[in-house]
């Protein structure tokens, strides 16, 4: 039997050359994928529908029914047009006495394509339909007045605002009907706009602060035409997409001023892939109506209550009606208050949330209001089931906040981690070495301190884009603390 030719040394170098590379392959083809940065799906367990009274819980079911939107977008979108059916009817008692504006801000994470303008659109259409007829009769009145002067102290028909600068905001109320509703289904332009531009964002937020609280609000123009606004209420419901959260509930000056803290915000999860066509029933088409009826019927009840109102002559009595608590529900939102108060000293639940569930019952007598009168524009106080209700739903709310707050963190931190990441594939590439005493002196200069540099590599190890090595591994001919392979799958995520 004839031996066979033993390898020569380039054919062995080949042989251990293609055996190492698939190996190599046949690794990287087991090894788990990074996963990409860039936050969560909303984690709202569950809007308390029920809670927003007869009719509107009813509406809510319709909504989603007819657009299959995540419930929840249905709420928050029902729940600002009832707010601002009923806002200009007066204000409701606070439980330390005195009153406070039937005025409620909302705010909806949600993405691209959650139908959020057909659902608005439907929510609205009420008070839409009810500013089309003011218009037409306020055009009317202006035709019959005596002369120009009479004519231009006519008020405006104007209700919805949808992209206001401050200056424009302020305008609209002082001249409107005595409500306004500032919504927007794509606030990333409010957000990115004018009126959050670095110089303005602070007087911004200062603003839509007073109007909540009722303050007065006085704004001079070099032009002479003066906005002052008092005793207007503002409904406010936003809607942007995810990747503004980091940039909104991020922010901890919108956050520690106190804007956020005003703010009802939700996170839906998402439907979409789960909305196959169906048939909307008649049902869910006949309530839809009937809420945009209720909506503008309540309108015209509370502006002809407006119009028949008499001045006080007491100069220091109120100014307006007030909606008095029943005892019941003034004993429950007293135990609600109580309930939170208890958790925010240290090492209490809602520590980290102070500012939001601080305001909370101030919310949640507001909320008790607008469901008490939506479903009842006669109704002389607040009963118990108006409270519950209101309770159950600033529960939730806060929860929300706590919520959206954790995920904005986590976006900027995922955000930086990832600018490391890309920067980590650009100068070791798949499956290289690296450590950290080079990202120090090379790296991007966000990464100079340890202690970002340790949170972003934290990020990126939880996601896969690297793996530590052990203590003491030799990269670039020296021991390292601290060493890291890159991901051989790390293009998948860049």
């Amino acid at each position: 039997m004839t031996d066979m030719p033993l390898l020569d040394f380039a054919d062995s170098c080949w042989v251990e050359k293609t055996f190492q590379e698939h190996q190599e392959s046949a690794a990287n083809d087991t090894a788990p994928a990074p996963q990409p940065l860039g936050g969560s799906e909303g984690r709202t367990a569950g809007f308390p529908i029920s809670s927003l009274g007869e009719h509107g819980s009813a509406m809510v079911e319709a909504l989603h029914q007819k657009y299959q939107a995540p419930p929840a977008l249905c709420a928050q979108a029902v729940l600002c047009a009832m707010n601002t059916a009923v806002s200009s009817w007066g204000q409701v008692e606070a439980i330390h006495g005195g009153g406070m504006p039937l005025s409620l801000y909302l705010i909806t994470v949600a993405q691209s394509g959650e139908r959020k303008t057909a659902v608005d659109d439907a929510a609205q259409r009420g008070i839409v339909v009810f500013q089309r007829e003011l218009a037409e009769n306020l055009d009317a009145a202006r035709k019959a007045a005596a002369d120009q002067e009479e004519a231009e102290l006519l008020p405006s028909a104007d209700i919805i605002v949808n992209e206001p600068t401050m200056e424009g905001l302020l305008r609209t109320m002082s001249r409107g009907p005595g409500f306004t509703c500032l919504s927007n289904d794509d606030a990333a332009s409010f957000f990115g706009g004018h009126a959050m531009s670095k110089e303005k964002k602070q007087k911004t937020t200062a603003t839509i602060s007073q109007l909540w609280s009722g303050t007065r609000v006085y704004s001079p123009r070099a032009d002479g035409r003066d906005a002052g606004v008092e005793g207007v209420p503002l409904s406010m419901s936003l809607m942007f997409q995810p990747y503004l959260n980091s940039q909104v509930f991020g922010d901890r000056e919108m956050v520690e001023q106190g804007f956020l803290a005003r703010v009802l915000p939700c996170y839906p999860k998402s439907t979409m892939g789960t909305r196959f066509f169906r048939e909307c029933p008649v049902e869910a088409e006949e309530r839809i109506l009937e809420f945009a009826n209720r909506v503008f019927n309540t309108l015209q009840e509370v502006h002809a209550f407006r119009q028949m109102r008499e001045a006080p002559t007491d100069r220091f009595a109120p100014r307006q009606p007030l909606l008095r608590l029943s005892n019941a529900a003034r004993r429950t939102l007293i135990g609600f208050h109580d309930e939170i108060e208890a958790q925010l000293a240290p090492g209490g639940k809602f520590e980290k949330v102070r500012g939001f569930a601080g305001r909370s019952t101030e919310n949640a007598t507001r909320l008790a209001g607008v469901v008490a009168l939506f479903d009842n524009i006669s109704a002389q106080e607040v009963p118990e089931d108006a409270a519950i209700s209101a309770c159950e739903l600033m529960r939730f709310y806060i929860a929300e906040f706590s919520n959206l707050l954790s995920l904005a963190k986590s976006q900027k931190d995922e955000s930086a981690a990832g600018e490391l990441g890309a920067w980590m594939a650009r100068q070791y590439g798949a499956g290289g070495l690296g450590h950290d005493k080079e990202i120090s002196q090379f790296g991007p200069p966000a990464f100079r301190k340890k202690g970002d540099r340790q949170e972003a590599l934290r990020v990126l190890r939880e996601h896969g884009w690297i793996e530590m090595l052990p203590k003491g591994t030799v990269v670039d001919g020296a021991k390292r603390a601290e060493a890291f392979r890159v991901s051989e799958r790390i293009s998948e995520v860049l």
